[in-house]
């Protein structure tokens, strides 16, 4: 295959950076060991800086590499995406958007992703995708996903995010523990028990928030378990694990006659959702979509001005 030279000359990066061996590339690309050197030697020439640290035996990324070779890994992502969207407008295959979101999300945001209708894409397909929080972000940026719900997203001024939820994080608890007799908890009520908590890579600005505000209120647990499903939680609290800390929406389908739901009092607890879509995002449907689904989020709000531009800007 004839690659123009920057594709061509990024291909053999990313197969280097997989292989890490010179001999292994160049099987893989079909070239001599030879030409692989002179193409990464004419690589790096072009960029101004070392992407490759090797010697007779060893090849490893340099940090600079790494960096180089993520964004080139990024770059072919986008180009597979256009050229899979390219072919299914010329064979006028159904149009399909993908959408992430974590399991943690409040389910009646997923329902109303699920509910938007654009009249002029009737036979629009939705792929949902479920995922953690930095892969949600990661994969908007690879256009893996087209759009994405994210709990506490980081900043990047590569996406856009827009606001569409505020809920507390809840904690899930055993209806005799003395905190479930209140109409809300502080983490101060939740000392000398075990504390189950989704993994840390599930939404590390959640978890890590959570463990500082604790250790802001001196308070600490017995023991820290982790749950991946939160139907998990059910069965770990009838064992005395201790209490549980769920999204609320998540959450409330949980409570039960054994089981106390308590939304959480901090302030900082308080867990913000996001609509997220790369932001130089120009496809129509793409946010078309989006607008749609922030109508069905705010009903009743005003989502243009009167020169009928949007409030809130995708």
């Amino acid at each position: 295959m004839n690659f123009p030279v920057e594709t061509r000359l990024q291909l053999t990066a990313i197969t280097l950076a997989d292989e890490l061996s010179f001999t292994r590339a160049a099987e893989r690309l079909e070239i001599t060991q030879p030409a692989l050197s002179k193409r990464i030697a004419e690589l790096e020439k072009r960029v101004g800086f070392i992407i490759f640290k090797r010697n007779q035996r060893t090849v490893e990324l340099t940090e600079a590499g790494q960096v180089f070779v993520r964004g080139c890994k990024d770059a072919a992502a986008l180009l597979e995406r256009a050229v899979r969207l390219a072919r299914a407008t010329h064979d006028e295959v159904r149009p399909v958007l993908t959408i992430g979101h974590s399991p943690y999300v409040d389910p009646s945001l997923v329902s109303a992703v699920l509910s938007v209708h654009l009249p002029l894409h009737a036979d629009l397909r939705l792929r949902m995708e479920s995922m953690f929080a930095l892969d949600l972000a990661h994969s908007v940026l690879a256009a893996e996903l087209d759009l994405a719900i994210i709990t506490e997203p980081s900043d990047n001024p590569l996406l856009t995010s827009v606001e569409i939820a505020t809920a507390p994080l809840c904690v899930v608890m055993p209806v005799e523990h003395p905190a479930a007799q209140g109409r809300s908890v502080s983490i101060r009520d939740l000392g000398e028990v075990g504390w189950m908590i989704f993994p840390r890579k599930a939404h590390p600005v959640v978890y890590d928030r959570v463990l500082e505000v604790a250790r802001q209120a001196g308070t600490s647990p017995v023991e820290l378990h982790h749950y991946v499903s939160p139907q998990e939680v059910v069965q770990l609290i009838a064992e005395n694990f201790g209490v549980a800390f769920v999204a609320k929406g998540v959450a409330e389908p949980l409570q039960s006659r054994e089981i106390a739901v308590r939304p959480l009092s901090e302030r900082s607890l308080q867990l913000k959702s996001y609509l997220v879509l790369r932001a130089d995002q120009s496809a129509r449907l793409v946010n078309e979509f989006g607008r749609a689904f922030l109508k069905k989020v705010f009903p009743n709000a005003k989502l243009v001005d009167s020169n009928g531009q949007m409030l809130l800007k995708l």
